[in-house]
């Protein structure tokens, strides 16, 4: 059984007899779009919201709402919920689009600012289908008309800029600030879409390169079809240069899970530092790998004992805070080599040894993984953790679990880090706090690896 949405009572469809009677269709399908879910405007519509698998889920009542009105009214308005807010239609959706549009873009039932609502949904709809040649003919109908409404000059504004039209981008944008200047909200939203379109200026009078589709699929094909129709109103255009073809990756079902060892008995070994983009191995990538090897308790840092290479973020850009964090800018990593690449050399450096690392089973070899499935090599290698390693020493160091960081131990151990949060150097101070950790260890009773694991519970 349904509910009425206007007066909350079971009912066998989503309006009651006594609720229709008084309700305007239209406005209702307005407000249905235009509700914002959790404001706790309306009760009614909010536990409607918490039961649907996304709360604007709602809009699609204006559905069945709209039955009953004639059409063209009944398909504005279905493509109003459709769109919401930000006047694009989904990809799945513009299939249905393009055969409403074309059935009530010319209606007498619609006004001309409805009308051009519909041809600014038209306009973003065609060109992110990179049919540009049809997104261009109904903006420039769109032009004609003095009564667009902002939604439209947005759509228009960015299909301008995003075709390289930059001038008249800004015009369309200084126009729409003038007739909207009143609504702030407008106003933020134009402003912002004049920022981008200065952005794309000054990359193409500084020779850097503009806009270029770029999809998952026939990505050449999408460009092609952006450089002819470049061409067509007389702006160059060339393909891209071909990008380094991406290797098929092991797949992760097949790919093993990295090993841990818990027995210190090793004094050879290879310390290992990564920087990232961010925290996440499954969206973020390895910006520089570094490390030392460790040869009989000795850190050789000579060159030949050390690896340390910047890697091209896959499929990541680097943002401000960790350029910041780090050091490495967007530019250094620009012409670095792969990041399969880059790991293909520093596990033949590694050989065999030990891999140890600062937190390296919850972080690195999570990352170490990835690169392993890309580079299309094995890691039969151990991992050692230094910081689970450390937390047997947090009361004779006097550091609390939270405490138990590189930047911590490093203060206590009175080890300098002249470079934290760059790889080589953190690796470096990784290998120095675990060999003062098994000095401070020399005299306790060994713990055996089978100990350990049984209490893997409790780390």
């Amino acid at each position: 059984m349904a509910i009425c949405i206007k007066c909350g009572k079971e009912n066998e469809s989503c309006l009651c007899d006594s609720c229709r009677a008084v309700t305007s269709l239209e406005v209702l399908c307005q407000e249905l779009t235009a509700y914002r879910p959790y404001s706790g405007a309306n009760p009614i519509w909010e536990k409607l919201c918490s039961e649907f698998n996304s709360p604007y889920n709602l809009r699609n009542l204006v559905f069945a709402v709209s039955d009953d009105l004639p059409t063209p009214r009944k398909e504005y308005q279905r493509v109003m919920a459709i769109t919401g807010a930000s006047s694009n239609v989904p990809k799945d959706s513009r299939p249905w689009f393009y055969e409403i549009y074309e059935s009530i873009k010319d209606s007498d039932g619609l006004t001309e600012a409805e009308k051009n609502r519909l041809h600014g949904i038209a306009v973003g709809a065609y060109y992110m289908d990179y049919d540009y040649f049809m997104a261009d003919r109904i903006a420039s109908l769109l032009c004609e008309s003095d009564d667009i409404p902002w939604q439209a000059c947005y759509n228009l504004a960015e299909f301008y800029t995003t075709t390289r039209r930059y001038d008249a981008a800004e015009e369309v944008i200084a126009d729409a600030l003038q007739r909207f200047a009143a609504d702030s909200f407008v106003v933020q939203t134009m402003q912002n879409r004049m920022e981008k379109n200065t952005k794309q200026r000054e990359k193409a009078k500084a020779g850097k390169q503009e806009y270029m589709p770029n999809p998952k699929e026939n990505r050449d094909e999408a460009r092609q079809k952006y450089i002819d129709f470049l061409a067509g109103i007389g702006i160059e255009a060339v393909m891209p240069k071909p990008g380094k073809k991406v290797p098929n990756a092991i797949p992760k079902d097949q790919y093993p899970d990295p090993v841990e060892t818990r027995d210190t008995d090793f004094d050879t070994f290879v310390a290992f530092d990564l920087e990232t983009t961010g925290r996440s191995p499954r969206y973020d990538s390895i910006i520089e790998i570094g490390a030392v090897r460790v040869v009989n308790g000795q850190v050789e840092e000579k060159a030949e004992f050390t690896f340390q290479e910047l890697a091209k973020p896959f499929d990541r850009r680097l943002s401000e805070e960790i350029q910041q964090l780090t050091g490495i800018t967007a530019d250094e990593v620009r012409d670095a080599r792969e990041m399969w690449e880059v790991f293909a050399d520093f596990m033949k450096f590694a050989g065999n040894d030990v891999l140890l690392g600062f937190n390296c089973m919850a972080f690195d070899s999570r990352f170490m993984v990835r690169a392993g499935r890309y580079a299309n090599i094995i890691i039969k290698n151990k991992y050692f953790d230094v910081m689970r390693y450390a937390d047997q020493f947090k009361a004779q160091l006097d550091i609390d679990t939270k405490d138990v960081s590189l930047a911590k131990l490093s203060e206590k151990l009175e080890i300098e880090n002249p470079r934290a949060h760059r790889a080589l150097a953190d690796a470096v101070t990784t290998a120095r706090i675990f060999l003062k950790l098994k000095e401070m260890d020399g005299g306790t009773d060994r713990i055996s690896v089978d100990d350990l694991l049984s209490d893997l519970d409790n780390w």
